[in-house]
C-alpha cells in the first residue's frame, strides 16, 4: 500500500479511499439478520419494516416503512429492484398487499428500465435454443458473461428445461465462477422460494432445477485456465456480467477471435463497460455481414478481433421492464400518494417519472442531497 502511495504522489495522481475495508465488511455480517415476508419488524421508535416479495433474485423484497407520530401514520414503500412476472424459479412480485399496508404515502421506486421492453419470458426457451443450435451447427462454444446471483441460475434451469426436453444437443455446460457456484448451492437449498412452475417442471419428478448431468461446476484456475483452450462445443458460464473483472474475460480474449463461437449477452450492460461495447461493436458487425473487417476490443491491455457472433436474449433480466413497473402502480391493490424515481439512468427515470405524470400521479425525480416531504 505505501508503493501504491508513493506512486500516486510521484505522478500526481487522485487517490480514491474505500468507503470500507474487507475487515469492516466481514465485521458488517455479525449485524445482519434474516426476517420472513410478511412480517412486521420493529426498527426503531414508532416504526416499524414489513418485508413483500419483490421477485428480483432471491431475497429481494419490497421493503414497507410504517412510523407513528401521535395520532399520524405515514408508509413508505421501497421498491428496491423490482423483478419480472411469469419467470421460473422465484414468485413474482408482490400485487396484493395486507389492508392495513394500501395506502402508500411516499412510494421510492427504481426505473432501470423505465423506457424499455423486455423480451416475452416465455420466448426465453425458444431465444436459446435458436443460439445454441446456430453456434452448435458451426462447432463452436457459447460464452455467457453472466451475473453470478440470479442470472446464471436462470440460465441453468431454461438449459436443463432445453437438455431434459432433448430441444438441443447434450453439449458440456460449464459454470465457470466460484461465486456462481457457491450461490447455485444456495438456490438449491431454498425450495420454500420457488415458483409453482419450478414445483411442477422439477421438484415434483424429483430433479433438482441446478444439478443434472451435463453441468459441471469449475473449482480451480488450473480447470479455468484448460477450458478457455477447449475448442469443441460447450458452454461456458461465467462472471462477471458486464465483462469488467473475473474469469470470463480470458474465455473471452481466448473465444472472441473465432467466428465459429457466440458471445450472448443476456442482462443489462452500464455505459462504457467491455460488456456495452461488445454489445455494441457486435450489433454494428451484424448490420456489415460481409465485411472483413473485424472491430477489435480491448481485453487486459491486448486488443482482439470481436469475429465471434453476438447475440442478445434481453428477457433474462431480473428487472421488469417499463410495463412490469407499470403492473405495480395499475395493477396492485395500493393507493399511492406520492413517487420518487430513483436508480435508473436519466433517460430511463425522466421516460417512467413521465409516464406516471400523464396518469395524474405527483412525482419527482430526487437528486444527491434532496429532502421530500411526506
Amino acid at each position: 500500500m505505501d508503493a501504491i502511495a508513493r506512486l500516486h504522489r510521484q505522478h500526481g495522481l487522485e487517490t480514491i479511499v474505500p468507503l470500507y475495508t474487507m475487515e469492516q465488511a466481514r465485521q458488517a455480517l455479525s449485524f445482519i439478520d434474516g426476517y420472513p415476508f410478511n412480517h412486521q419488524v420493529s426498527i426503531g421508535h414508532n416504526t416499524t419494516v414489513k418485508f413483500y416479495v419483490a421477485g428480483h433474485i432471491l431475497g429481494s423484497a419490497f421493503s414497507l416503512i410504517t412510523v407513528t407520530d401521535r395520532d399520524r401514520t405515514k408508509k413508505i414503500l421501497y421498491t428496491g429492484d423490482v423483478g419480472r412476472f411469469g419467470k421460473p424459479i422465484i414468485k413474482d412480485p408482490t400485487l396484493i398487499f395486507d389492508e392495513e399496508d394500501r395506502d402508500i404515502d411516499l412510494m421510492i421506486m427504481e426505473s432501470t428500465y423505465g423506457d424499455r421492453e423486455h423480451d416475452p419470458v416465455k420466448d426465453l426457451g425458444k431465444s436459446l435454443k435458436k443460439v445454441l443450435l446456430e453456434t452448435y451447427d458451426r462447432g463452436g462454444a457459447l460464452i455467457i458473461p453472466s451475473f453470478a446471483f440470479g442470472r446464471t441460475q436462470e440460465l441453468i434451469y431454461v438449459l436443463h428445461e432445453l437438455y431434459k426436453n432433448k430441444e438441443v444437443p447434450a453439449q458440456p455446460i460449464y459454470v465457470d465462477s466460484p461465486l456462481a457456484s457457491n450461490i447455485t448451492r444456495v438456490f438449491g437449498e431454498h425450495p420454500e422460494t420457488y415458483d409453482k412452475e419450478t414445483h411442477a417442471v422439477f421438484l415434483e419428478k424429483g430433479l433438482n432445477p441446478f444439478y443434472f448431468d451435463k453441468i459441471k461446476f469449475v473449482e480451480t484456475v488450473e480447470e479455468s485456465m484448460a477450458l478457455t483452450r477447449d475448442e469443441t462445443p460447450h458452454v461456458v458460464i461465467s462472471a462477471s456480467g458486464m465483462c469488467e473483472a473475473g474469469r470470463i474475460l480470458h474465455h473471452l480474449r481466448y473465444k472472441i477471435h473465432n467466428p465459429k463461437n457466440t458471445i450472448l449477452i443476456v442482462g443489462y450492460m452500464a455505459e462504457h463497460t467491455l460488456g456495452r461495447r461488445i454489445q455494441e461493436l457486435g450489433a454494428q458487425a451484424a448490420e456489415n455481414k460481409n465485411s472483413q473487417d473485424f472491430p477489435e476490443v480491448k481485453i487486459l491491455g491486448k486488443s482482439y478481433p470481436l469475429a465471434a457472433r453476438v447475440e442478445s436474449i434481453g428477457g433474462f433480466s431480473a428487472h421488469g421492464d417499463k410495463h412490469e413497473l407499470d403492473k405495480i402502480v395499475t395493477e396492485s391493490n395500493l393507493n399511492i400518494g406520492k413517487f420518487a424515481i430513483v436508480h435508473g439512468e436519466a433517460s430511463q427515470s425522466s421516460a417512467f417519472a413521465g409516464h406516471l405524470k400523464q396518469k395524474g400521479y405527483d412525482v419527482v425525480i430526487p437528486a444527491f442531497g434532496d429532502r421530500i416531504t411526506v
